[in-house]
């Protein structure tokens, strides 16, 4: 049991704590001391985000700081900002493994030590808080939310957070090493923050303070992201539209300190598999960049709530298929029947077959029972050699461009119509497709598409000028509730020019 433990300050890591007990004790030298007093071991390592070996150290402090285990990880280590995005037995096993005194598999298990953001080498610190502590606490601490990671800036000071001399992964994994201890005098260098860089701040903050140590699952995550591809617009049909919402974010975070994350072009980026199924856990900095861009007036506490309320797993079918083998007599019939279509249209390839009226069936019967003779008794293939020739790009251009105005008037007036993506007009063409290939080709339908296409703000404008109209169809009051029910507007994706919008319709008379 310990005799004395130092009062922790108000976003401390416990890391911090114990380099400040063994600095007070006279102990800072001593590495296996601290360890054996504070832990009750000789291998415990000072590990500063996930730290193992807690239950040990719940136990000693009960004298001087009675404290859960579970209070612990909340408030003193980085573990809130990860487990949310685990499976739930993940997020189960890291717990265990930090409360017990093997602690290897942490890192690996939340998916730390793959990620492709990486924690900083070097604690770091602002210099006008560690002048901030020396003058209200006597002495200088490490900070939780100055160490998370991606972060690289003080929100209070706006001013660039440094490195200091000390490893965030110790080589001497035994030692605590305190902020005093330390050089730490850096000059503070400031920066201009944007509206969004301070609203990422403030939702990473969020997420540590939080108190939700459970993992919700990557089913629950996959849902929330396409749902929310959904209310944005950003699907067609039954597809997310992935370079859509790249765009949409990339253009977001230009010019502001994350937009470093985003210059991979979209086909490796990671924002495609974020609104894909979820096959592993994404880093909690990468919801927070797509979150804070698409919806920023989401709390994350509402948002992990949200997503809790989701179903955690696929629903099994209430009716499944059951695999019989199928009989010798069986098999033999339809192989004939194969065999009778392929001597009947000699010269037709297997798409062909498969498209007369038994042909189909028969090809998936047997590619389900008996797929190696249908491998070898197939027809053929038969490449179909098309005459080349050269591409009149400007006459495609001018015809582009006088079909799109077409469609452009017959789309726009049609009521209740979708948002008018770039997406949609280009199906609306001849040869979509190849259009889709070579706009680089086409400059005026590539400079049409850019000035006609819908943003999400923009659809949302006509669908509170459509509420409007309906309201005053119907001889009712103008209310604020009333548009965004009928525009279908969620409060959270609400923006000022949407507020704008809002406080005129409610203000007109006619």
């Amino acid at each position: 049991m310990l005799g004395y433990f130092p009062v922790p300050y108000g976003d401390e890591l416990l890391y911090s704590i114990v380099g400040r007990h063994a600095l007070h004790t006279g102990l800072g030298s001593n590495q296996k001391a601290v360890i054996r007093e504070v832990f009750s071991s000789s291998t415990a390592a000072a590990i500063p985000d996930l730290p193992s070996h807690l239950d040990a150290l719940v136990h000693n402090l009960q004298l001087v700081w009675p404290i859960n285990v579970e209070d612990l990880i909340a408030s003193f280590t980085l573990a809130s900002i990860y487990l949310p995005f685990l499976s739930q037995d993940q997020a189960a096993k890291v717990i265990r493994s930090m409360r017990s005194d093997i602690g290897g598999s942490i890192h690996t298990r939340s998916g730390i030590a793959a990620s492709t953001i990486k924690q900083s080498a070097f604690f770091r610190y602002c210099p006008e808080c560690i002048k901030e502590q020396v003058s209200e606490c006597g002495e200088a601490y490490w900070r939780r939310s100055h160490q998370l990671p991606g972060l690289a800036f003080c929100k209070g000071h706006s001013c660039i957070l440094e490195n200091s001399p000390i490893y965030f992964r110790t080589r001497e994994k035994h030692h605590f090493v305190a902020t005093a201890s330390s050089r730490v005098d850096s000059t503070a260098k400031y920066l201009e923050l944007s509206d969004l860089d301070l609203s990422l701040h403030d939702s990473y903050i969020e997420l540590l303070q939080s108190r939700h140590l459970s993992g919700l699952g990557a089913h629950r995550w996959t849902l929330f992201y396409r749902n929310l591809a959904n209310d944005l617009g950003l699907m067609h049909k039954s597809r997310v539209q992935h370079k859509e919402i790249y765009q949409l974010v990339k253009h977001k975070w230009d010019g502001s300190t994350f937009e470093c994350h985003f210059q991979e072009p979209v086909e490796k980026h990671w924002l495609v598999n974020l609104f894909r199924k979820h096959r592993k856990s994404f880093h909690p900095l990468m919801h927070l960049l797509v979150l804070s861009a698409l919806i920023p007036k989401y709390a994350v506490s509402k948002l992990l709530d949200d997503v809790s309320q989701l179903p955690a797993t696929v629903p099994k079918s209430v009716t499944s298929m059951q695999n019989v083998k199928a009989t010798e007599s069986e098999i033999e019939v339809h192989r004939q029947g194969w065999r009778d279509l392929l001597k009947q249209n000699p010269d037709v390839g297997i798409k062909g077959l498969r498209g007369l009226p038994s042909g189909g069936a028969l090809y998936v019967w047997l590619y389900r029972n008996d797929k190696q003779w249908l491998m070898c008794n197939k027809p053929q293939f038969q490449p179909v050699i098309r005459a080349r020739y050269e591409t009149d790009y400007q006459h495609w251009d001018e015809s582009n461009v006088a079909i799109l105005i077409s469609a452009h008037i017959a789309l726009a007036s049609q009521p209740n119509r979708p948002r008018l993506t770039q997406t949609q007009f280009i199906k609306a063409l001849p040869r979509a497709n190849s259009v889709e290939k070579h706009l680089g080709d086409l400059p005026d339908t590539r400079r049409w598409l850019t000035s006609h296409a819908e943003s999400v703000e923009d659809h949302q404008l006509y669908r509170l000028c459509e509420a409007f109209e309906k309201i005053k169809a119907n001889n009712t009051e103008v209310k604020r509730w009333r548009l965004l029910r009928i525009a279908n507007i969620r409060q959270e994706l609400i923006t000022p020019k949407i507020e704008t919008e809002i406080l005129k319709l409610e203000l007109r008379r006619d």
